[in-house]
């Protein structure tokens, strides 16, 4: 029951809908410049290695700016495990107003998925597949040009591992222009000398006892031999969720998993074929073996809360981010 308090309080009030992509059809390529809901293919894969996997179709809403102008930058919009919800919403009309086509993904509702409260139904690499055929159907459009990234908790896991061109290439041999994770589950890693090429930023909340900020801090750390590539904003006494205005007063999860234990068991990678592994060699391919993971690499409690004064900074951080890369 705390587990479904917890989902509404996190989905901003969630409305039942049903899926667009059943009276839409599939798209493979875009010219559309005013705001639609388009349906396009990915794969259903929860990792890398997408042999023997099934394609699917999910949709995502693609905002214009009011201002029509020859060329846009665009951005795609990855939701965490609670699913696509209200307090997005925000997100979408603040890179709008600055002037960016937004493409907002639902990854849950074409695999009849409403929210995950185990964390494991699908993974964050599952969400970043689908970011990546999103950005080959931006790239078809004539008047889009650079795109970035953004993934809020298991959807930060995407923009995160997007910095690597390891990973990019196992995907396509295109890469995003830039990548922001708010909240996110940090617990991936890559070899020291992994070559990073698409800018990151993440940002993290110092009291954030969901996804503890301690794991991006050992990415930052890592990886931070050029200064220009990643990213880290802490922000003080912010927790998981802090921009959703549901959590307005705080509420406390005795059960709920805190993500806290850093080990080479607790802490994942990708192998050579793409399936995700922690760093004993255990390989992780499904929710059964995710959620034995997660149990193992916990413990119990945590709290989420709003905080405006955090949002307003991660407003401020994006915008300046996104200018600061895309040369505007």
């Amino acid at each position: 029951m705390r587990y479904l308090v917890l989902m509404f309080l996190l989905s901003g009030c969630a409305v039942f809908r049903t899926d667009p992509c059943e009276v839409h059809n599939v798209s493979s390529s875009l010219k559309i410049t005013h705001d639609q809901t388009i349906c396009f293919e990915t794969i259903d894969s929860y990792d890398l290695n997408h042999s023997g996997k099934r394609n699917i179709n999910i949709y995502g809403k693609l905002f214009f700016p009011k201002n029509k102008v020859k060329k846009y930058n665009a951005v795609i919009l990855s939701h965490g495990s609670g699913g696509l919800r209200r307090y997005h919403r925000k997100y979408v009309d603040l890179l709008v107003s600055n002037g960016y086509v937004v493409f907002q993904l639902d990854h849950y509702m074409g695999r009849g998925i409403r929210y995950d409260k185990t964390f494991s139904k699908v993974s964050g690499i599952t969400f970043m597949n689908d970011a990546y055929y999103a950005l080959n159907l931006l790239r078809t459009h004539p008047s889009i040009e650079k795109v970035a990234y953004i993934g809020w908790s298991q959807g930060g896991v995407g923009p995160i591992l997007s910095h690597f061109d390891d990973i990019t290439v196992k995907l396509t041999n295109d890469a995003f222009d830039a990548s922001i994770a708010i909240y996110p589950y940090c617990g991936f890693t890559l070899d020291e000398k992994a070559e990073t090429s698409t800018p990151l930023l993440m940002i993290t909340g110092s009291s954030d006892d969901l996804t503890p900020e301690q794991s991006c801090k050992n990415i930052y750390k890592k990886f931070k031999r050029d200064e220009e590539k990643i990213e880290l904003i802490s922000i003080p006494e912010a927790r998981h969720g802090f921009d959703n205005p549901f959590l307005f007063f705080g509420i406390t999860f005795d059960n709920l998993p805190s993500l806290n234990i850093i080990s080479d068991k607790c802490t994942l990678t990708i192998s050579e074929e793409g399936k995700i592994m922690n760093l004993l060699g255990d390989i992780i391919d499904g929710p059964i073996e995710s959620e034995k993971l997660l149990l193992s690499c916990s413990t119990p409690g945590v709290r989420v809360k709003y905080s405006g004064s955090a949002t307003d900074i991660t407003a401020e951080a994006i915008v300046s981010f996104l200018e600061r890369r895309f040369d505007n």
